[in-house]
């Protein structure tokens, strides 16, 4: 109970902000309603088509903003910090939503309000998309996965509740969605302590294999996702309608749980979030070629795994851009770059397949194949000792060895000009402050002296993941979030030598 009480303390009672939650449910109502529900379609002769499409274009749009911020924007910019973005994003999702409502691909008209919408959110909900997860950055990642499925627990229930009002009055909820969403992120901002950014720095090799196989791992994740959610509900089967409802419904579960997980298990919640949305990917699946007309049950499965893996995906950048040498804008739009660029191309595979046609051996194959792809990106590719590296940072050691050399200089001078004892031991006084076990004492000692995963599992004749393991506990005890809060609290110690000595 003790430790539970600890949990709640430090994951949901300090720190959770409502408005947070609320600012960004609101935006994913936007999206679930124009992307994944047929209520702005329902004047178009081809619902199904009008979405489907809609949701292709759009997403080809969102890699290509996304991509332009993350390289275009300076390390330390944010673009939710101009509010002239921000206000000029919602309004364009505004009027792209309305354009929704009119397309149709029967008529060159339709289709012309079709295309012109799906560019206008596309790239508008990228970037306030992106501003949102930029708030959430500066709280740090385990409380922004608690935020996250919070507010995408309530954006599923709000997004059922349109389904079932009168289609005009669902139609005037998502147009105004966009402004209140951004009302309150621009409240926020106001109100914002910025966190301070990484040290600056040459980010060393091993930190950029980490960023590939990362961005590698989500592209395969969003191509399986694309590829099967296409497959299973566009034209292949005989899905039903109400398909929506099904969809909210997975999400709204996975959420909860995900939210449940990030309270009850926050020291290990990204790699449960992770965990799950491979299973439900890979559930939905394996599913797709047994469903026949009733996929509709598949394609759940496969939205629900999405949503976990968004939620985890966010935490994922926004501990890159606290642990390493990258901007929080840079490291969330690469990402979702990674996963969206990933889902185009698998849908694009899925409408190729649909054009010639499959046969259910096939179909069998195809998802045989798509699984054993999971199962070797979850094992081999970015795995979760990989998810436990990006929380825990691998600072360049030329940077820990300059932050560790001003603490050793301050102790030294301070020592010389007292005629006092030798300088204190930084690691030392760590273990002994905070109850550090021998072999954290000597993770600790190694990791003040700039040391990698890998050298401390060299020196130490352990597993990588031991290792990891150490350094959780370590950060857990002493309360912070990376090794640069590691070296802050250092400085801290070594600033009030007086204190520090009693």
């Amino acid at each position: 109970m003790g430790g539970l009480q600890t949990t709640w303390g430090e994951t949901w009672g300090r720190g959770v902000s409502l408005k947070r939650v609320a600012g960004f449910s609101l935006n994913w109502v936007w999206v679930l309603m124009v992307f994944y529900s047929i209520v702005p379609y329902l004047s178009s002769s081809d619902v199904r088509g009008s979405l489907y499409i809609n949701l292709f274009v759009s997403l080809c749009a969102m890699v290509v903003t996304m991509l332009f911020i993350a390289i275009l924007v300076p390390r330390d910019e944010r673009v939710g910090s101009n509010r002239y973005v921000v206000v000029g994003a919602a309004l364009i999702m505004c009027a792209g939503s309305v354009l929704t409502m009119f397309s149709d691909l029967t008529t060159t008209t339709g289709m012309l309000m079709l295309g012109i919408s799906s560019i206008m959110t596309g790239t508008s909900s990228a970037v306030l998309f992106l501003a949102w997860i930029e708030v959430f950055s500066g709280g740090g990642g385990r409380l922004a996965l608690i935020e996250i499925s919070c507010a995408m627990c309530a954006a599923f229930v709000i997004a059922f509740a349109l389904t079932i009002v009168p289609p005009l009055a669902a139609d005037v909820a998502i147009v105004l969605l966009p402004p209140a969403s951004a009302l309150l992120l621009l409240r926020l901002k106001r109100n914002e302590h910025q966190a301070p950014s990484a040290p600056r720095g040459v980010i060393s090799r091993q930190t950029i294999g980490l960023f590939v196989k990362a961005l590698l791992g989500a592209a395969l994740f969003g191509a399986i996702e694309g590829f099967f959610d296409v497959l299973s509900g566009y034209q292949t089967y005989a899905v039903q309608d109400i398909y929506g409802t099904y969809l909210f419904l997975a999400g709204f579960l996975a959420a909860l749980a995900t939210a449940l997980i990030a309270v009850f298990l926050f020291r290990d919640s990204v790699s449960y979030t992770y965990r799950l949305a491979m299973l439900l990917l890979c559930a939905g699946c394996l599913f797709t070629p047994f469903m026949g007309d009733n996929s509709t049950y598949s394609t759940a499965f496969i939205f629900g795994g999405y949503g976990c893996f968004t939620a985890a995906l966010c935490v994922v950048c926004i501990n890159v851009s606290r642990s390493f040498n990258v901007g929080p804008t840079r490291a969330i739009g690469l990402g979702f770059v990674a996963l969206y660029g990933g889902e185009v191309l698998g849908a694009l595979c899925a409408h190729t397949i649909e054009a010639v046609g499959v046969s259910e051996f096939n179909l069998a194959v195809l998802t045989v194949v798509a699984v054993l792809v999971l199962l070797v990106s979850h094992l081999f590719l970015f795995t979760e000792i990989d998810l436990i590296r990006v929380g825990i940072g691998e600072l360049d050691a030329v940077v820990v060895a300059d932050g560790l050399e001003r603490v050793s200089a301050t102790g030294e001078g301070a020592g010389e000009a007292e005629g006092g004892p030798d300088p204190i031991d930084p690691g030392a006084l760590i273990a002994e402050r905070y109850g550090l076990s021998p072999r954290e004492t000597e993770v600790l000692q190694l990791l003040l002296q700039g040391r990698t995963i890998s050298r401390i599992q060299e020196s130490l004749f352990i597993s990588a993941g031991t290792v990891s393991t150490h350094i959780r506990h370590i950060y857990h005890k002493v309360g912070v979030e990376n090794r640069q809060g590691l070296i802050d609290l250092v400085e801290e110690l070594f600033d009030a030598p007086e204190r520090t000595r009693d």
